[in-house]
């Protein structure tokens, strides 16, 4: 098996079918060489009716039904748990792999003797069969401070499944995968090749989407950091300390300011600029207090 897609399914009875549909057609791959694999996250509309249809016709799709809503950072871990493939592609339910964005990341991966590939991911109304190319592609030896510089912190990447199970995969503490799983992928990784091309298309609009929530936004991406802050801290460098930090009291600002009409006059802000201005890093006992902080907004999912 060459390539599992590790797909993510919660209430996307209106676009799961087009998702895969594009998996199903992906160009120059051997169609018996991959699997479908879907986790239905106790969707409340008919996406498990849809995945079992589908499933009826291809063989190659399978459908793991949780019993609970987990989120999407636990579902993509079932996935992977079962995932034959030799390469993994995450997919959210809604958006779109280009019909020949697998074969060009295995290619890349191939050429370059590397284990994880990330692409450029984009939001359209009209969605293009085929890849967006944009420039060369770019090799980078130390792949945690490229992730993190870069603040790669979306879907649209392959990476090799000995990679995923040294990671560790998806930050589990945490609701949404989006940041978490690029960086603890790129933490274990000897490289990576960015290549500048949109190899990932997302949906314009989905009511399900939960981008649409910025105060979950901001919680995660605090989160993810402070997590792996102290998970990795004696393995990091002083360049991925630095943009740690940054990131964390970007958060702290972010949820201040899409908040308050006066957010300019707080803490969050002075933070903000302390930061900016004099790289201020936050010490052990203000990361308790804003992750307690951060702990009691009630507008966001957390895992159960």
């Amino acid at each position: 098996m060459d390539v599992s897609y590790l797909v993510t399914v919660y209430n996307k009875e209106n676009e799961i079918a087009e998702t895969i549909s594009f998996l199903q057609k992906q160009e120059n791959i051997d169609p018996a060489s991959i699997e479908i694999i879907c986790v239905d996250d106790l969707s409340s509309d008919n996406s498990l009716s849809i995945l079992n249809s589908l499933k009826a016709e291809d063989n190659r799709i399978k459908i793991i039904q949780n019993k609970q809503n987990l989120g999407p950072s636990k579902s993509l871990n079932l996935a992977a748990n079962i995932a034959q493939g030799k390469y993994f592609i995450p997919v959210d339910g809604d958006d779109y792999l280009p019909k020949d964005a697998t074969r060009f990341l295995l290619d890349s991966s191939k050429n370059n003797n590397t284990e994880l590939v990330f692409g450029i991911s984009k939001r359209l109304k009209t969605i293009p069969e085929k890849m967006t190319h944009l420039g060369k592609e770019e090799y980078h030896s130390n792949a945690l401070e490229f992730c993190l510089d870069k603040k790669i912190v979306h879907m649209g990447f392959l990476v090799h499944k000995n990679l995923w199970l040294r990671s560790g995969g998806v930050d589990e503490r945490v609701f949404i995968q989006d940041i978490s799983l690029p960086i603890r992928l790129a933490a274990h990784a000897s490289s990576l090749v960015y290549v500048n091309s949109v190899i990932y298309y997302l949906r314009d609009e989905s009511h399900t989407n939960l981008s649409n929530n910025t105060d979950q936004q901001h919680h995660d991406r605090f989160l993810t950091y402070l997590n792996f802050l102290n998970d990795y801290d004696k393995k990091l460098s002083k360049d991925a300390i630095t943009c740690i930090h940054d990131q964390l009291i970007s958060s702290i600002w972010k949820i201040k300011r899409d908040n308050s009409k006066f957010a300019i006059f707080s803490c969050n802000f002075i933070l903000y600029i302390k930061n900016k201005l004099f790289g201020y890093k936050l010490s052990k006992n203000e990361q308790k207090n804003w992750s307690y902080n951060f702990s009691a907004i009630d507008s966001i999912r957390r895992v159960t």
